[in-house]
């Protein structure tokens, strides 16, 4: 179950939202998903991975898989973030033409060493473009990555015409908020925040800069300046058309 307190407070601005059309669509009536949370020592990245699931199925048709560290939270639908629980995950989607695949991970990152997963040995990059290849092809595809050092995952394995890749941080700077004093970690939190204000995910990239950029500042922490990779086919997607 989705935490509704937690979620509320974003119901307004997704009406307000689901009012508004974007400039471009990228052809998807459904998201075949998968959210992944990487770690369970805090409880900041299941946060973002159950809320963040919730939220994008207000905005569009999520067809979602999920995948959690936490032995406490796996169940029939949600299974365990292992190297095995994302093949299966993934393997799953069975894109069809009409169709686009929505991927959302967060957890610790490691510099040069990829995407932190307690339970196995971390996902590389590679290895996550070759997931998304075989799961998703050439359709409309977005992958939003939350972990420090993320700007490793835009790779040319990665690219294609019909992708958006955002995340977190550049390759060699820490990002925030994976502590037990905030309830998301930083990036994930101003996803919650930004996607129901914006129309398009180049929206999407801006407004989550700024709110980065104000969040970073009231600690006075260094610039995680987060990045993004655009497709030539996705400048003007909306968000989940």
């Amino acid at each position: 179950m989705f935490n509704i307190v937690r979620i509320s407070k974003f119901a307004t601005a997704v009406a307000v939202f689901s009012l508004v059309f974007g400039a471009g669509a990228a052809q998807a009536n459904t998201w075949k998903s998968v959210f992944i949370a990487g770690d369970d020592s805090i409880a900041n990245f299941d946060n973002g991975r159950e809320d963040l699931a919730a939220m994008f199925s207000t905005l569009g048709t999520i067809d979602a898989r999920h995948l959690t560290s936490s032995q406490q939270l796996t169940s029939g639908t949600v299974g365990l973030a292992t190297q095995q629980g994302m093949r299966t995950a993934f393997a799953s989607l069975d894109v069809q033409p009409n169709e686009g695949c929505l991927v959302h991970m967060t957890s610790h990152g490691i510099r040069n060493g990829g995407f932190y997963l307690s339970n196995d040995n971390p996902l590389l990059p590679k290895t996550l473009a070759k997931l998304v290849d075989d799961a998703c092809g050439d359709q409309p595809t977005v992958v939003l990555v939350s972990a420090c050092y993320s700007g490793q995952f835009i790779i040319d394995e990665l690219k294609g015409d019909n992708r958006i890749i955002m995340t977190a941080a550049i390759a060699d700077r820490p990002s925030f908020g994976c502590s037990p004093d905030t309830e998301y970690t930083y990036w994930d939190g101003c996803l919650l925040s930004e996607v129901p204000k914006s129309q398009t995910w180049n929206e999407v990239y801006t407004n989550v800069q700024q709110c980065i950029q104000t969040k970073e500042a009231a600690i006075g922490a260094r610039p995680s300046l987060p990045q993004a990779f655009f497709g030539a086919n996705t400048v003007n997607w909306s968000i989940l058309e």
